[in-house]
């Protein structure tokens, strides 16, 4: 193991079993990454002496893996066996002489598949090194697609290993060239910069127009949570804290009559959220714009509350730590770590009083303001 194991946050942030079930994966992989993702064949093969974990709490164990993004699990050859691919397996492991796989490697035909080599290897192209839309756009060539190193005419196969996330049209130009030749960005990438803009609002209108539907189809309410609006949030660093639809927080239940989820402005969200970032915390550390905004609008596009997001983005401004997805994921958990400390609910005024007679009066004060807006 590579001493920069123990410090990864996104690691740091799972139960400790789930961290040596990850150990355990290079183990029980093959020299591509690839292995059998059963419950009872990992916990035979990874926890045969521990009688406490039942086979049901080795499979939460492993879909920990799976949600973080570490392990991609899929169905494999022609006896349909359930497989998983450790990700970045060639990067936590130096193979000396490497074998070919016995296991099959995943179909190159499910968007899945695509979409996890392009978060393996960042979304860069790894034919012309620029950075790949993360949503489809309209110029079909700036669009994701993938590569095989050695070519299946020449033998290549699907294997991790063999395979790279690259344009399309860097992928065709690569494959109308010659053995040996020496790769060329066709002409079809101008407007690459325009591509990545369009992709990174359409990630977030997509994610504005889901909130603003299942509101309207009263699939969402957010009467049991504080409520505060974006602008608040930016300048006090205060919003409910849990899972929510990005965008502009919602009007309070009373005040709605048919107002929509989500209040449009002429910049998007991102681009606010970014705007204040940097106004505040650019002077004296190296942030660049376009890595910030991305790291925002995919939180935001996955569904992230933009009042937690905006506390996750102020810890680490105020430590000068980088913006990117695992640092958020360390900042997210701290705070609903302290969130989750205490059961103790304040009173509208005065002091807290530890222990359940608090909680009964916090509750009869929240039905009472009920009470009082259903009679007005």
């Amino acid at each position: 193991m590579k001493p920069e194991f123990w410090e990864d946050e996104l690691l740091g942030v799972m139960p400790r079993d789930a961290r040596l079930l990850f150990i355990a994966t290079f183990n029980m992989a093959d020299d591509e990454g690839i292995l059998r993702w059963t419950p009872a064949y990992i916990k035979a093969q990874a926890f045969m002496y521990d009688d406490d974990l039942t086979i049901g709490d080795v499979g939460k164990l492993m879909q920990r893996l799976t949600d973080a993004g570490l392990v991609f699990p899929f169905i494999g050859g022609v006896a349909r066996q359930q497989m998983a691919l450790v990700v970045n397996f060639r990067k936590h492991q130096r193979i000396n002489r490497p074998q070919k796989s016995k296991l099959p490697p995943p179909s190159l035909s499910a968007w899945q598949t695509r979409e996890m080599y392009a978060r393996r290897d960042g979304w860069t192209c790894q034919l012309c090194g620029s950075e790949i839309p993360r949503r489809i756009v309209s110029n079909d060539d700036h669009n994701l697609a993938v590569d095989h190193i050695r070519p299946v005419a020449a033998g290549g196969t699907d294997h991790p290993s063999n395979v790279r996330a690259a344009h399309q049209a860097c992928e065709r130009s690569r494959r109308g060239s010659r053995d040996g030749e020496e790769f060329i960005p066709p002409a079809s990438l101008a407007g690459l910069e325009g591509s990545l803009n369009d992709s990174l609002n359409r990630s977030v209108n997509d994610s504005v127009n889901e909130s603003d539907a299942e509101f309207n189809s009263g699939c969402q309410t957010d009467t049991d949570s504080e409520i505060s609006s974006l602008n608040h949030s930016l300048t006090e660093g205060k919003g409910r804290e849990g899972k929510g639809r990005e965008g502009n927080t919602p009007l309070p239940p009373g005040d709605r009559h048919g107002e929509p989820a989500v209040v449009q402005t002429e910049r998007a969200l991102p681009d606010r959220m970014t705007d204040a970032f940097l106004e505040r915390f650019a002077r004296g550390n190296s942030y660049k714009r376009r890595q910030v905004r991305t790291t925002i609008a995919d939180a935001l596009a996955n569904d992230t509350d933009s009042s937690e997001l905006w506390r996750a983005l102020e810890q680490l401004g105020e430590t000068s730590k980088p913006v990117t997805a695992n640092t958020l994921q360390f900042a997210f958990s701290k705070i609903r770590n302290h969130a989750g400390a205490s059961n103790v609910i304040a009173l509208p005024s005065g002091p807290h009083l530890p222990g359940p007679d608090t909680n009964l009066a916090g509750w009869a004060a929240v039905a009472a303001s009920f009470d009082s807006e259903d009679s007005a």
